[in-house]
């Protein structure tokens, strides 16, 4: 199936960096579909792409030429890893060009057709882009009989005769930074970062991003509902430790793809508290797992897609970036089970140890935007440390 895009190929009305404004009365279009290429290494122009998808629609409206379209399946593993490293932009190709110099030297172009667009390292406009749509979900899996855990039933019925009912994946009611929690039935809800919480391991105070795309490339999977209806999920596993920070939003989701370390499917969203999940717990889950899950508290990780940082897993881990206050997971069985799990600061030393400079310094905020900017900003430097 052919991965599809959406996409800002220019803007109209100011001027690229090279002082060309495109007239918003002069433009129009070769009929579609156009080709998408990819310049593998710098040329001069758009020298030595090749093609790698096709516009399917395109539009000028407020502005902006906006498009979408998709992926041909030759294109190389390359122009992908790029895209969603942010590395790589549109720049559209034009001909039928005619253009006059203005008072201020600006070359004012007054006519102008697009024939197709190229992915560049430096397009011609800065804030132009272009973004993967996320992949399709995972067809479901018919969950196994429930299991008995620690004298309690994470969930007291076999599948697939019992469903989750759909209020378990809306958004829950809570008046504070809530630790993960799991009922009797199964459950789960709670936080799993805070707006006001500082990352423990990175210098200053960097706090958790929002999500742009509304955690489109976290809920990679499906879930079905006691009403017979599906809704879209995320899964939240015990097992597999964080991704290298190196790795492709791609190569980060496969390294959580492992079936037996699953715990939990949820829907993630925000509120004014921080980042939440809700959903339930998977009926089959194997018991390592789940010991894992109970002792453990859970991490989010974030990689950049098309220029956004985006949730694309959440797993347990032994230290948490962004802890909740005490519990981490509660564990309700008709007895409260507190499962505390011990972290500590990370140290930092070496090159890092520089990173705490003044100019690394941040004041805390709840502003989603400023958030997601200071983390980008932090990330992008500790890996020019490593």
């Amino acid at each position: 199936m052919a991965r599809t895009w959406s996409a800002v190929l220019a803007r109209m009305g100011v001027p690229t960096g090279d002082r060309r404004i495109l007239d918003p009365a002069g433009g129009s279009s070769r009929d579609l579909p156009l080709p998408l290429s990819w310049q593998r290494e710098s040329d001069d122009g758009h020298g030595g792409s090749v093609i790698v998808g096709r516009i399917e629609t395109l539009r000028m409206a407020d502005g902006m030429v906006v498009a979408t379209g998709s992926m041909i399946d030759s294109a190389p593993w390359e122009v992908y890893d790029q895209l969603e490293a942010g590395v790589i932009g549109p720049s559209v190709d034009l001909d039928d060009v005619e253009y006059v110099l203005d008072d201020a030297e600006n070359l004012i172009v007054t006519r102008w057709r697009v024939s197709g667009a190229t992915l560049v390292a430096i397009p011609a406009f800065p804030d132009v882009s272009l973004t993967l749509d996320p992949l399709p979900a995972e067809p479901m899996t018919e969950p196994e009989p429930a299991v008995a855990y620690d004298d309690a039933w994470l969930y007291a019925s076999a599948a697939p005769a019992q469903l989750p009912p759909a209020d378990w994946f809306q958004r829950p009611d809570l008046d504070r930074l809530t630790p993960l929690t799991v009922s009797d039935t199964g459950r789960v809800f709670g936080h799993i970062a805070g707006w006001e919480t500082c990352h423990v391991g990175m210098p200053g105070c960097v706090t958790p991003p929002s999500s742009a795309a509304g955690y489109a490339y976290f809920h990679v999977a499906e879930q079905q509902l006691q009403d017979g209806s599906t809704t879209p999920v995320g899964t939240l596993v015990a097992g597999p430790r964080h991704a290298d920070a190196q790795l492709a939003y791609r190569a980060a989701q496969e390294h959580y793809d492992d079936v037996d370390a699953a715990v939990a499917r949820v829907v993630a969203g925000e509120d004014e508290h921080g980042i939440w999940v809700a959903g339930w717990m998977l009926p089959g889950a194997k018991p390592e797992a789940v010991e894992v899950f109970k002792s453990s508290p859970v991490s989010g990780d974030w990689r950049r897609v098309g220029g956004a940082l985006e949730l694309v897993a959440v797993c347990s881990v032994n230290t948490p970036g962004f802890p909740i206050p005490k519990a981490r997971v509660h564990f309700s069985v008709g007895k409260q089970l507190a499962l505390v799990g011990a972290f500590g600061i990370t140290p930092v030393a070496g090159e890092l140890a520089d990173a705490k400079a003044p100019e690394a310094t941040f004041t805390l905020t709840t502003d989603p935007e400023t958030a997601r900017a200071r983390w980008a900003w932090t990330v992008a430097r500790m890996e020019r440390s490593a």
